[in-house]
């Protein structure tokens, strides 16, 4: 941290500090070189957007899963959301199918753009019409989908000059690939794990290549003004939580707080539950339990307020300027002004 504030940033990749994080990396077996470290560069994008209820939503390009967000919400904008009741059978059935459509899309295309394209039309208004088609309002798609889980943080910050940051930071998993860098102290990450070993998958490992991975922090803006910051962690349940979220705070006009503490549900695999289920808090009333059953969910209760359903936090920032944050009551996170 010392030659970090002293030398910049920089200095985790070039110079004595990464020449010590080479050594340690060579000694743990790696083939990550000092060269490696030193070629490392953030990119400056123009991010994806999609238009949400008089606004956009944004999200970062690939390899994130930005776009699986975005194509969520995407699809729930052809719906009248604001009229089927905040919580009810049909809410949750609206957002567990919009996600299913954007997995499916997901495990198809995601991967590093510079080594597999991703389709342009995939956030096109034709596109997202066609798949809000495939949704059935009375019936479940069959599901699974294989679940990925890791490990991750969200910051947001605003200020009244109107600067933001929406950001998630992560080793992926509890203690990153568990291997500690010579005598360094810092852990190694393990985001290749998200990597396929399939030649013919557009994942696959390779030379330079970025892996998926399922960081997607947010903004909404609109009228040219940011107006929310949100992200949240959970791998495959991030989409999932910042639906359920953004409906509730766009859509139904709920103030950050009670957005976050209202139940919510994942589709999927858990890192505590290896069913592929969709899985609801059980403060979750029993009618819209009994209903998402007709339906065809096979449905899994957990406690309410489980850690499971993700940890997202949100600032609010409203006409005035003035600013309104909240974490999740399903965490130790916090909101705080200075």
């Amino acid at each position: 941290l010392e030659a970090l504030a002293e030398h910049g940033p920089r200095a985790f990749y070039e110079g004595q500090l990464a020449g010590r994080i080479a050594a340690g990396l060579r000694d743990a077996g790696s083939p990550l070189t000092a060269d490696d470290l030193a070629r490392t560069r953030a990119r400056v994008e123009t991010p994806l957007s999609v238009p949400y209820r008089g606004g956009e939503l944004l999200a970062h390009r690939p390899p994130t899963q930005g776009i699986t967000t975005l194509q969520i919400m995407g699809l729930l904008e052809r719906f009248d959301m604001a009229a089927l009741g905040e919580g009810s059978a049909e809410h949750v059935h609206l957002m567990v199918e919009a996600v299913k459509q954007a997995f499916i899309d997901r495990k198809r295309w995601l991967a590093d753009p510079d080594f597999a394209p991703l389709p342009a039309e995939l956030l096109s208004p034709a596109y997202l019409d066609c798949k809000a088609a495939m949704i059935e309002r009375g019936q479940a798609l069959p599901w699974p989908q294989r679940y990925q889980h890791g490990d991750t943080v969200y910051v947001g910050a605003a200020d009244a000059a109107g600067g933001a940051v929406s950001m998630l930071a992560t080793i992926y998993y509890d203690w990153g690939s568990g291997i500690r860098i010579g005598d360094t102290g810092l852990l190694w990450h393990n985001r290749g794990a998200a990597f396929s070993l399939d030649p013919a998958h557009p994942n696959c490992l390779a030379p330079g290549k970025r892996p998926f991975h399922t960081l997607n922090p947010g903004i909404w803006r609109k009228d040219g003004r940011i107006r929310l910051l949100y992200g949240t962690q959970g791998a495959d349940g991030q989409p999932q939580t910042l639906a359920a979220l953004l409906t509730r705070l766009i859509d139904f006009g709920m103030t950050p707080e009670a957005a976050l503490a209202a139940p919510r549900f994942l589709l999927g695999r858990t890192f505590s539950d290896g069913r592929d289920t969709l899985k609801l808090e059980d403060d979750v009333p029993p009618e819209v339990v009994a209903e998402l059953r007709r339906r065809g969910h096979e449905i899994a209760l957990l406690p309410q307020s489980s850690p499971l359903m993700g940890q997202p936090g949100v600032i609010a920032v409203d006409e005035d300027g003035g600013f309104r944050g909240a974490h999740d009551p399903r965490s130790e996170g916090l909101a705080i002004t200075v």
